[in-house]
């Protein structure tokens, strides 16, 4: 599908310079949310950076506890309790925000203490030994959630 999407457009360009413009603005004014998060990932990479995304994947979150549903803290709370400098790291806020509610949804029945959260969600960025970008699994995870959940409806 993609040699075939790539030879039409080669054809299409040769007979329209102006093609890749035109694209660009069809693509913006028929799907702009799917415009936002390409761009965004052409400037950040795999990373949650965008708000409505971050909303969508943590309201998804079903607490394993049967006690809740969603964030249980906030982008804001995390950055502070958690102590990280987000500039020396390899992801983002909202990565780490995304991941340490995703434990919460998995674990709150078994522990409590905000401070495993912390240890395990860094942990779960950080995996030396994971098969790929460690610092991107938020963003997948994200994004298949919010795939998965939107196929269901």
């Amino acid at each position: 599908m993609k040699e075939k999407a790539l030879e039409k457009y080669k054809k299409l360009k040769a007979e329209n310079p102006e093609l890749d413009s035109e694209m660009i603005m069809t693509f913006i004014e028929d799907m702009p949310a799917e415009a936002i998060m390409l761009f965004d990932r052409m400037e950040y990479g795999c990373h949650i950076v965008d708000e409505d995304m971050y909303n969508k994947a943590v309201s998804l979150l079903k607490w394993a506890n049967g006690k809740g549903t969603g964030a249980k803290w906030s982008v804001e709370d995390i950055i502070k309790v958690s102590d990280i400098d987000f500039d020396s790291k390899d992801y983002y806020p909202m990565d780490f925000a995304y991941v340490m509610n995703m434990m919460w949804s998995d674990y709150c029945h078994i522990f409590t203490e905000t401070n495993y959260y912390i240890q395990m969600s860094k942990s779960y960025l950080e995996d030396a030994d994971y098969m790929g970008d460690a610092s991107e699994r938020a963003y997948k995870n994200a994004k298949k959630r919010i795939k998965y959940y939107s196929e269901k409806e």
